[in-house]
């Protein structure tokens, strides 16, 4: 027969261990009625602990590309809008080139709207967001395209050279008068169309990548997501622009004009139409990015729900468990109390 030694110590002790245990079920109990979420998920799921991780794992690296498609989608956003203006203006110095071709005193009027749409190429081009050039490629911290209107820039100073070294004097010299057209053709195909050609572009006037920004969209797809500005559209406005603008045109002959505006002509409508596939292009990319971040939607709801259901707690179930539990502290309390008041010296 054994006998249990029983004194006030050991009383005292058990009394304050159920205490802490109480007191340590009603904290857990608070935390996951506060939260909505298991106490400790490893311990309540045993064995599923692993699913609830690797179920967590790829809700997170599904709502990172939510939050990445979002940015694309502006990205997407500002090129298109960008290049809308681009093509309005295209647009509208076409008509006024096909309007003003056969009338050189008029050439004035012409090159002052050609210098303008540079300038706004130039701008659309340089766009930005959240500090990051939308149409400089993979070199996004980079100024694209650089500015003509500037008599210290690289494109500008290539361009006075190119015409100095074809004829022998400057674009504001009155021998201007004396190009033939079969000279300015002969310019305008060679040197001059050799400027915006490769390598001079992009030793002039582009500091953009050809390659382009490559988004993930889903899982397993990914789509090109901005537009270069090494694009051949946007150098045959470039071309079509200087040509109008920095040529001396004012003071050509009638048919040398005639043959600047005409190629003018050439390179603007090609260049709508490059800007237009670029548009189409771009709009394929963004019904794409669309289409997956609907489908990424779907994916994460229905990972969210199995992950509540393996790590949310019954609200109502807990408030019951808390509410029993903080009764069963108070009796714990109450009958600690009870018992540190009995001694033997009360009985003797």
């Amino acid at each position: 027969m054994k006998t249990t030694f029983i004194s006030t110590l050991s009383i005292s002790d058990a009394s304050r261990r159920q205490i802490m245990k109480q007191s340590s079920l009603v904290n857990q109990l608070s935390v996951e009625l506060s939260s909505g979420r298991k106490y400790d998920i490893g311990l309540d799921l045993g064995s599923s602990t692993g699913e609830a991780v690797n179920l967590r794992a790829e809700f997170n690296f599904l709502n990172g590309i939510v939050d990445t498609n979002a940015l694309t989608a502006s990205r997407l956003d500002v090129s298109q809008a960008a290049m809308d203006d681009i093509l309005t203006d295209a647009q509208e110095f076409l008509s006024t080139l096909v309007a003003l071709s056969e009338d050189p005193s008029n050439a004035d009027i012409a090159a002052a709207d050609a210098a303008g749409n540079l300038e706004l190429l130039m701008s659309r081009l340089n766009t930005q967001l959240n500090g990051n050039y939308v149409f400089a490629g993979i070199n996004s911290d980079q100024v694209p395209f650089n500015d003509y209107s500037d008599l210290t820039s690289a494109n500008k100073i290539a361009a006075d050279a190119a015409f100095l070294t074809e004829f022998g004097f400057a674009q504001d010299n009155p021998n201007v008068a004396t190009i033939t057209p079969a000279a300015m053709e002969t310019y305008l195909t060679g040197a001059f169309d050799a400027m915006f050609g490769d390598p001079a572009w992009g030793a002039n006037w582009s500091n953009a990548s050809d390659s382009v920004v490559v988004s993930r969209i889903s899982a397993s797809e990914t789509v090109n997501s901005s537009v270069s500005a090494n694009e051949q559209a946007f150098r045959e406005l470039a071309e079509a622009y200087v040509m109008m603008s920095d040529l001396g045109n004012s003071a050509l002959d009638g048919e040398t004009y005639k043959t600047v505006v005409n190629k003018a002509i050439e390179k603007v409508g090609s260049a709508i139409s490059g800007v237009t596939t670029l548009m189409g292009k771009l709009g394929t990319v963004q019904e794409q990015v669309a289409l997956a971040s609907d489908r990424l939607s779907v994916q994460t709801d229905i990972l969210n729900a199995r992950i509540n259901t393996l790590e949310n707690v019954d609200l109502e179930a807990t408030s019951v468990r808390l509410n029993t539990a903080l009764t069963q502290l108070e009796t714990t309390y109450a009958v600690t109390a009870r018992m540190q008041g009995l001694s033997i010296l009360n009985y003797i």
